[in-house]
C-alpha cells in the first residue's frame, strides 16, 4: 500500500483510458449519472467544443475539400468540492484530481468508473492508457534552494547565469517495459501553475502551493502504453500500476534524498 508524504508535492494527477469510440453515447448517458451519483460524483456538467475534422480526398489538392469544423460533446461528473472529477467523450474516460492521496486509492477510483461505463457500453476495447502526475518542488525552509531538491542533471543552467530567471527546461523521453515514458522539469520564476493545455479543464490547485510567489520547478511525469487490446478491467489496472511503477521510479531519480526526507 502507498504512503501518503506528510507534504507531498503532488499537486496534479489524471489517468485516461481510450476505447473503442461510441457513437450513441448521449443515450446511454442517463443511466451513467446515475451510478456515478451512487459512489459520489454528481456534480454533472456537459460541454460542447469544436473539433476540426481533415478530410481525405483524392490527389488533387487544388480539388481536395476544406477541413471542416465539427461539435463534439465532453462530460463531466465531479465530486461536490470540485477537486476530483471524471471527464468523458466518445472514446476516452480520463480521472484528474488535485486532491491526491495515493495511488491505490486514485487507481481504484479509475478503476469503479471505468466499470460503471463498461457496464452501461460494454466497451470492446482499450487503445491507450496514460498516468501523467505533475510535483511542485518549492523550498520550504530559508537557505534552501532548488539544487538541494533537484539533482543536478534537471538543474541545467539555472543556478550559474545571473539575472532573475525566466525559465529552464529538461526533458526525457524513454520506452521502458510498461510504455512510453516522458519526464520533464521546468524551472521558472511565478506561481506554481499548470500547462496551458490543462488549464481549461483543471480542478482548482491547493492554496498551499499556489500562495507562494518565487523560484520552483514542476516536475511534470507522463507515462503511457499505447496498444489495442480487448477491454479487461483487470488488465488496466495491471497497466496502470506498471506505469506507476516507471512513474515513481523517475520521480526518484529526478529528486535528492534531501528532497525525500523534507516532504517524508
Amino acid at each position: 500500500m502507498g504512503t501518503k508524504l506528510t507534504n507531498a508535492p503532488v499537486y496534479y494527477t489524471v489517468a485516461q483510458v481510450q476505447f473503442n469510440p461510441i457513437l450513441n453515447l448521449d443515450s446511454f448517458l442517463p443511466a451513467i449519472q446515475a451510478k456515478m451519483r451512487e459512489v459520489h460524483f454528481p456534480d454533472f456538467r456537459q460541454e460542447v467544443f469544436q473539433r476540426i475534422v481533415l478530410p481525405f480526398g483524392g490527389s488533387d489538392a487544388s480539388q481536395a475539400p476544406a477541413p471542416a469544423i465539427a461539435p463534439q460533446s465532453r462530460y463531466t461528473f465531479g465530486k461536490i468540492n470540485g477537486k476530483t472529477n471524471f471527464m468523458l467523450d466518445t472514446t476516452a474516460i480520463s480521472l484528474q484530481t488535485t486532491e491526491y492521496d495515493t495511488f491505490e486509492t486514485f487507481s481504484e477510483m479509475l478503476l469503479l468508473g471505468l466499470g460503471i461505463l463498461h457496464h452501461a457500453l460494454r466497451l470492446d476495447f482499450v487503445e491507450r492508457i496514460g498516468l501523467r502526475y505533475l510535483d511542485a518542488v518549492q523550498p520550504l525552509r530559508d537557505g534552501e534552494s532548488l539544487n538541494d531538491f533537484l539533482v543536478p542533471e534537471v538543474l541545467g543552467l539555472s543556478h550559474k547565469i545571473e539575472g532573475q530567471l525566466q525559465q529552464s527546461a529538461s526533458e526525457t523521453i524513454s520506452i521502458t517495459p510498461a510504455g512510453q515514458l516522458v519526464s520533464r522539469v521546468i524551472i521558472r520564476h511565478g506561481r506554481v501553475g499548470l500547462p496551458m493545455e490543462l488549464v481549461p479543464l483543471a480542478p482548482t490547485i491547493a492554496a498551499r502551493f499556489t500562495q507562494k510567489e518565487g523560484l520552483h520547478a514542476i516536475i511534470d511525469t507522463d507515462a503511457s502504453f499505447s496498444h489495442r487490446e480487448l477491454f479487461d478491467l483487470k488488465n488496466v489496472g495491471q497497466c496502470l500500476e506498471a506505469l506507476h511503477t516507471e512513474i515513481t521510479k523517475s520521480f526518484k531519480a529526478t529528486v535528492t534524498p534531501h528532497a525525500e526526507a523534507a516532504w517524508a
